[in-house]
């Protein structure tokens, strides 16, 4: 079973972030902890950990700004 990848709360104020850099491409493998990517807010850069092991899928754009809890891919 896949597991959805959001956007994450980052803060009381934070409503969207940017999608700097996924870490890994599609169709590869990713182990609980990896950093999958860097979102950015108006204030920081944060890196955000894989949740779960398994084969990723990206359906977000780097460079694309996007609301919080917006999905932007899969681990299955």
């Amino acid at each position: 079973m896949a597991h959805d990848i959001r956007i994450p709360k980052l803060g009381m104020s934070v409503t969207e972030v940017t999608l700097i850099e996924w870490m890994f491409g599609d169709g590869e493998t990713v182990e609980k902890g990896d950093v999958l990517y860097t979102l950015e807010t108006d204030k920081t850069s944060t890196e955000i950990e894989a949740q779960e092991s398994g084969v990723l899928r990206v359906t977000g754009e780097e460079g694309q700004t996007y609301n919080i809890g917006d999905v932007i891919g899969s681990i299955g």
